[in-house]
C-alpha cells in the first residue's frame, strides 16, 4: 500500500479491517490478502452494446517485512489473474534519525489519493478506470487518420486504459522522506513515471509496458528504437488539525526515443503530473477531494504522424459514512477529461461490511457517461456492478 505518512490513519479510519502481520522470526513477518470478485459490466453505446459477467480471483499478495532496527525492508509478491506472478514492490529503508529516511528499490508512487491495493480502497473500482472499453486508449483517436481508423496494425497497445497516462504507479528509484507526525515530505529520483524503462537515464530495448503508446504518440511505427528516461517525484502533506489534511505532489519525467532510423532527429515525450487533494474527517464522516493534471508534451520534429500534446484533467469527490463498527457507505463522483479527445464522468455508490477483522465484503454500483470528440467514435453510458470478497492476514 502507499506510504501516505501518519496521515494515513485518518484516511483509512472508515475501513474496519486491515493487515495482521504474522511474526515468523524476530526479524521477519508476513502479511497479505486474497481478493476475489464477481463483476457485471454493460456498455450501451450509440452504435454498439457490450455486456459482460466475470467471476475471478483478482489478486493474491504476500508482503514480507524485515526489521533490523534502523534498516528495514519490504517485499511484495503478487499474483493477478491478468499477469500471473510478479514482484510488486521490493525496497530497503535506512532510518537516518530525526524523521529522515532513505529508501531504495522498487516502490509505489507517493501521488494519488486512492490506494493501489484493494485493502486501501473505499470502493471496488478506482475513480479513473472502467471494466468496459469506454476508457480504452485505442478509441481516442491518438493515431492520425492517415494511419487508418484503428491505427497502424504494427502497434500493440499493451496499456489499454487511460488511467495508465494519468498518474505514476510503481517504479525503481531512490527517495528521501521526512515526517514528524504532522507533516511529510518526500523526494524521489526514479527510472520513470508514466513511461518507465527500467534504466535510469540509460538506453534500453523498446520493451516497456507503454511501448505501443509511445509509438502512437511519436508516430514511430517500428520496434527498433531505444528508450531512455528518468523522473523526479516530490510530495508534501500536512495535518492542519480539526480533521483537515492536505497533500500536494508532482512528477516530472523525460523520455527520449532513439529511432535507429534517423539518429539526427531527437524525439521525446516530456511528462508533468500535478496532484493535490484535501481530506476532512468529522465524527463518522470522511470527505475527500482530489485534482490530477497530467500533460504529455510530444516532440517529434518532421514526423507528420506524431500527435499533438496530450492534456488530461481528472478529479474526484468522495464522501464516506461509517454507520456502525463494521459497515460504511461511500459515494464518489469522478471525471476524466482528455483535451480534444474524450470526457467521462463516473458516479459510484459502494457499501463495505467487515464480517470479521480479517474478512470483508464490498458491493458497488457505478455508471459512467462518456463522450468522444473524435468523429465516428460512438458516445455512450456504462453500468457496472461488483461484489468483492477480501481476506486479509
Amino acid at each position: 500500500m502507499k506510504n501516505k505518512i501518519v496521515l494515513t490513519a485518518a484516511f483509512f479510519a472508515a475501513s474496519t479491517f486491515s493487515f495482521a502481520e504474522i511474526a515468523l522470526t524476530e526479524n521477519l513477518s508476513v502479511g497479505g490478502f486474497v481478493d476475489m470478485s464477481y463483476a457485471h459490466a454493460d456498455d450501451d453505446r450509440d452504435n454498439a452494446s457490450d455486456s459482460n459477467n466475470n467471476y475471478s480471483l483478482d489478486q493474491v499478495e504476500l508482503t514480507f517485512g524485515l526489521d533490523y532496527g534502523v534498516v528495514t525492508a519490504q517485499i511484495d509478491i503478487e499474483w493477478t489473474d491478468a499477469n500471473g506472478s510478479a514482484i510488486d514492490q521490493a525496497f530497503t529503508t535506512y532510518d537516518l534519525g530525526n524523521g529522515f529516511k532513505v529508501t531504495a528499490g522498487r516502490y509505489d508512487s507517493m501521488l494519488g489519493f486512492e490506494a493501489f491495493e484493494a485493502t486501501g480502497l473505499y470502493q471496488v473500482s478506482k475513480a479513473y478506470e472502467s471494466n468496459t472499453n469506454a476508457f480504452a486508449v485505442e478509441s481516442f483517436g491518438f493515431i492520425p487518420a492517415v494511419a487508418g481508423p484503428l491505427g497502424n496494425p504494427q502497434i500493440n497497445f499493451t496499456a489499454s486504459d487511460i488511467s495508465s497516462l494519468i498518474a505514476p504507479e510503481t517504479n525503481n528509484g531512490v527517495k528521501v522522506t521526512y515526517e514528524d507526525g504532522t507533516q511529510f515530505f518526500g523526494l524521489s529520483l526514479q527510472d520513470g513515471g508514466i513511461f518507465g524503462d527500467n534504466r535510469l537515464g540509460g538506453d534500453s530495448a523498446a520493451n516497456n509496458a507503454n511501448q505501443g503508446l509511445i509509438n502512437s504518440f511519436t508516430g514511430i511505427f517500428n520496434n527498433n528504437q531505444e528508450i531512455s528516461g528518468y523522473a523526479v517525484e516530490a510530495a508534501y502533506a500536512r495535518d492542519l488539525g480539526n480533521g483537515f489534511n492536505v497533500f500536494v505532489g508532482a512528477l516530472f519525467e523525460e523520455t527520449e526515443i532513439d529511432q535507429n532510423v534517423n539518429p539526427d532527429v531527437e524525439t521525446s515525450v516530456d511528462t508533468t503530473v500535478i496532484n493535490a487533494y484535501v481530506t476532512y474527517e468529522t465524527g463518522a464522516w470522511l470527505f475527500a477531494a482530489e485534482i490530477m493534471q497530467s500533460e504529455h508534451d510530444i516532440d517529434a520534429p518532421g514526423n507528420a504522424l506524431a500527435v499533438d500534446d496530450i492534456n488530461i484533467d481528472s478529479f474526484l469527490i468522495m464522501a464516506n459514512y461509517t454507520y456502525s463498527d463494521q459497515a460504511s457507505v461511500t459515494a464518489r463522483i469522478s471525471n476524466v477529461d482528455v483535451d480534444n479527445f474524450f470526457d467521462a464522468t463516473k458516479f459510484t455508490v459502494a457499501h463495505l461490511y467487515a464480517i470479521t477483522d480479517n474478512l470483508a465484503i464490498a458491493a458497488e454500483i457505478s455508471t459512467t457517461d462518456y463522450d468522444y470528440e473524435r468523429a465516428g467514435s460512438p458516445d455512450g453510458d456504462t453500468l457496472e456492478g461488483a461484489v468483492e470478497l477480501l481476506f486479509t492476514f
